[in-house]
């Protein structure tokens, strides 16, 4: 194609700002031209217009989409809570859409989602990093794959500490690791949730409504762990802490080795492996980097964006892409994996797949 994709960008200085790097996912993208965005607040968005170079700056995003009519809209806010009507408002208008994640409150929230740009033929396609970023996918993937480290049995998962430590950075992360587990292991056969406040198992009188519109929460600390086909598992984990130490990464043991990846948008190298099932605490030196394409940089993650931006331009072009995106039914499914947790908390036992009704269970948790 000659024409350029148009590309809008919704925004919200002081309520999800601009997610991770989405206001340039598409700048210097070839086939993309972004020519607008919209953000209520006035420095916010006049900053974000001279780092876009975009021309066209409103207040309104509905009334930038009616003027505008972009070919692809960036809803580029962290706030989960307004992704549902920025999307529906972008469908509506005609526009494919490249979406922060996470992505929504609920599973049903995200099907409408994918109702309306269905009705519109219009692609979702969901913002996951590792998707773009070759050390995970071309390197370490395959290095799993190849039986590296033997036949993969356990995943320990670490979802960070701080203030927001528990159900809140649970809900904040699972994204990045349920897509990685994903492609490696398919969807979870169930899974057993335990949360609890202070050490003590939560009840009914420790909801909250969670940061960033993420909905209904509870706890300072939870441990969800899930079972795989072919005997495999994972431990997802996440405590309130003192902000001292914030771990955040995915350890894969098999049963000759061990994998460690920290979590995105962390600067290290990508990828460490150890020779040993279970690595010992003291004096053990043999963890070893694997060097991977692109080295470590401040921009590693932007440019997984715009691998992942390319990759949908070649979708519309009807090109095969580089890259596999995360698509809105796939998004849904980590969003119930995560939900799982929450349901076997109130059930006390295991839970399996589908949900009973789409919602956040703690929604009706009395």
């Amino acid at each position: 194609m000659n024409n350029k994709y148009r590309v809008a960008i919704i925004g919200h200085t002081g309520r999800g700002g601009y997610g991770h790097y989405l206001d340039l996912a598409f700048s210097g993208v070839e086939g993309a031209e972004v020519i607008a965005v919209s953000d209520p607040d006035d420095s916010g968005r006049h900053n974000t217009l001279e780092k876009t170079g975009a021309q066209n700056g409103y207040s309104d995003y509905n009334q930038m989409l009616a003027v505008e009519r972009p070919d692809i809209t960036v809803v580029a806010s962290r706030e989960i809570g307004d992704h549902l009507d920025m999307v529906l408002a972008a469908a509506e208008a005609g526009s494919h859409i490249y979406l922060e994640k996470p992505i929504a409150a609920s599973p049903l929230q995200v099907e409408r989602m994918m109702e309306a740009c269905q009705k519109k033929d219009c692609l979702l396609v969901v913002a996951h990093p590792w998707r773009g970023h070759p050390p995970i996918q071309k390197v370490a993937i395959p290095l799993i794959k190849s039986g590296r480290i033997g036949h993969p049995r356990l995943a320990r998962i670490y979802g960070m500490g701080g203030g927001h430590g528990g159900d809140q950075l649970f809900l904040d992360l699972y994204p990045h690791f349920f897509d990685f587990l994903w492609q490696l292991f398919g969807q979870p056969l169930w899974c057993h949730a335990h949360l609890t406040q202070d050490g003590r198992s939560v009840t009914p009188a420790d909801l909250k409504q969670g940061a960033e519109g993420m909905g209904l929460v509870a706890g300072n600390g939870i441990k969800a762990y899930y079972a795989f086909a072919d005997g495999f598992v994972a431990d997802f984990e996440s405590y309130q802490g003192d902000d001292r130490e914030n771990p955040y990464r995915i350890d894969i043991h098999g049963t000759s080795g061990t994998i460690s990846l920290p979590g995105p948008m962390s600067n290290q190298p990508d990828i460490y492996y150890h020779p040993l099932v279970n690595p010992g605490l003291f004096g053990d030196s043999r963890w070893e980097v694997i060097e991977a394409e692109p080295p470590p940089s401040a921009d590693k993650w932007l440019r997984a964006h715009h691998r992942m931006a390319a990759s949908m331009i070649d979708i519309l072009n009807g090109e095969t892409p580089e890259w596999e995106l995360v698509s809105g039914q796939n998004a849904k499914l980590y969003l119930e994996m995560a939900m799982m947790a929450h349901a076997s908390h109130i059930s006390g036992s295991r839970v399996g797949l589908p949900l009973s009704d789409g919602k956040n269970p703690f929604d009706s948790w009395k």
